[in-house]
């Protein structure tokens, strides 16, 4: 196994152990039980626990925008889009528990703060150039993508703490919302 190759499996077994067990109560003991290694070999490619979960951040954003990096904005319908991101609670929720843990971490501590404010404003970002490129409206994309933003983590929240929580409704609601804001 290449060097690559076992800094990338430590950094996926993290972002499990991150996701499962957060970053406070998280060990190099139990990533490196995780990633089937030797505590000295994370500590190897890694100078602490901090930059392990900032690794872990950049390769999931990393994974995310691959999702996505092939396709044209014009190809993209609204509903297979939030059908997408209302399914990923249930498909993958650590995904949403890795967000929550990066910004619960981004509340407390001053050095995290930063990392959680650029996810969130790549999410509105990302957010707000297709909500351009669908329609013409009176509103601020910028705004309406972090109305959304705020909208898909909450609802995602309530998914994952409460299985019987009907998303489907709520995300009919959302888009119908979404429709008539592109119509103004």
């Amino acid at each position: 196994m290449s060097k690559e190759d076992k800094k990338k499996r430590i950094i996926e077994a993290a972002y499990i152990v991150f996701a499962k067990k957060g970053y406070i109560n998280a060990s190099i003991k139990d990533i490196a039980n995780e990633a089937n290694v030797a505590p000295g070999l994370v500590h190897y490619y890694f100078e602490n626990k901090l930059e392990v979960l900032l690794s872990v951040q950049k390769h999931v954003q990393e994974q995310y925008h691959q999702l996505y990096k092939n396709k044209e904005v014009n190809s993209l319908s609204l509903h297979n889009t939030l059908e997408e991101i209302k399914t990923r609670a249930e498909t993958d929720p650590d995904w949403y528990r890795w967000r929550y843990e990066i910004y619960s971490l981004g509340l407390k501590s001053n050095d995290l703060q930063l990392e959680a404010a650029k996810i969130l404003k790549d999410g509105r970002d990302s957010l707000s150039l297709p909500i351009k490129k669908l329609g013409e409206s009176n509103g601020d994309p910028e705004i309406f993508a972090s109305i959304l933003l705020a909208c898909f983590d909450g609802l995602a929240l309530q998914k994952i703490i409460d299985p019987t929580f009907d998303s489907d409704k709520a995300y009919q609601l959302l888009k119908d919302l979404f429709e008539v804001y592109l119509k103004k």
